[in-house]
């Protein structure tokens, strides 16, 4: 076996690189002999981390808590003596982007990395530097022998010819209880996107209200995964309205905790559920969530979750045989 070197996301709180930081070597020093893990074994990284104030996602990356931590992998990796077996995986390709330019000067015989979304996403964040940030995306990817992407969709979108499609891995706390077992349903409609153009078409959120005669919840404060799951416990109906995913956590994360989402016939979302579960127009979104409150509709499996089981398996194998 061989050494993972593993660069880690700024692990803002409650997204998911929060729990992938913790989780990530835990998992993969199943097969790899030493992971040495870049940016977080400094405790003043996490002592710096903003408090939660929002929904799960609300809070994006910050831009300069996410540069300074990517700086810091940066000087620890240039401390780094390479051996010939090593394998490195940067758990985010393109946000900021910083690490990447350091394998220019330095890079192992093996390297993969991550990519979650990209510029020419719809309301992506670099929107307005597209023009100059996706030809950078595209050249770094080139360093890296297998770029990971979690759905068809993104492949595809991406164009890369070292792509491979691995569903991301579920998270590591959900209550995964029998139905029977779920609190009561004290909540109808919810939706737990992160505020913006991207994550929430209102108008057409508003127009279902409308016809179901519901009003969609939204939670303002989770101070803790713990709460976020037990706040998607007890509700019946997830609604999705983005214009935009390239995965869909808040739809893994929603089936494992008994909510029935309910989402766009389009993007990576049919990679995850069932077709039943998704629409094309209003009216369809409608029939759905009507058929879910007359119980006629109940929780989806996730079409990845045999796949995302394996996710540590499956890319350790990547790095090293592939």
């Amino acid at each position: 076996m061989s050494r993972l070197i593993l660069v880690p996301q700024y692990p803002t709180p409650m997204r998911y690189q929060q729990w992938w930081a913790k989780v990530f070597p835990e998992q993969f020093s199943k097969y790899f002999d030493k992971v040495v893990t870049l940016g977080v074994t400094d405790p003043s990284v996490f002592s710096s981390l903003p408090e939660s104030s929002g929904m799960p996602g609300s809070v994006f990356a910050p831009m300069e808590n996410a540069m300074e931590f990517e700086t810091r992998q940066i000087m620890q990796y240039a401390d780094l003596v390479l051996k010939p077996d090593d394998v490195l995986l940067l758990c985010d390709l393109s946000y900021p982007g910083l690490f990447a330019n350091a394998l220019f000067h330095k890079r192992p015989k093996k390297c993969f990395a991550i990519c979650h979304a990209t510029s020419k996403n719809r309301y992506d964040y670099f929107l307005h530097e597209r023009g100059l940030k996706w030809p950078i995306e595209t050249r770094q990817a080139a360093l890296f022998d297998t770029v990971f992407v979690a759905s068809h969709y993104h492949r595809l979108k991406l164009g890369w010819g070292n792509t491979a499609v691995v569903p991301f891995p579920n998270p590591p706390f959900s209550s995964e209880l029998p139905m029977l077992l779920f609190p009561m349903k004290t909540r109808t409609l919810i939706n737990v996107s992160r505020p913006g153009l991207q994550k929430r078409n209102m108008k057409f959120e508003k127009e279902v209200c409308r016809r179901l005669g519901l009003k969609v919840e939204t939670p303002f404060v989770m101070a803790s995964w713990a709460a976020y799951y037990q706040y998607l416990a007890e509700s019946k109906v997830l609604l999705i309205t983005a214009k935009e995913e390239t995965y869909g956590y808040q739809i893994v994360d929603a089936v494992r905790n008994g909510c029935v989402p309910v989402a766009p016939r389009a993007f990576s979302y049919p990679e995850l559920l069932p077709n039943e579960y998704l629409y094309d127009s209003i009216d369809e979104c409608v029939k759905i969530i009507e058929g879910v409150l007359a119980d006629k509709v109940s929780t989806p499996r996730l079409l990845t979750e045999v796949l995302a089981e394996r996710f540590y398996e499956d890319v350790s194998y990547i790095m090293l045989y592939g």
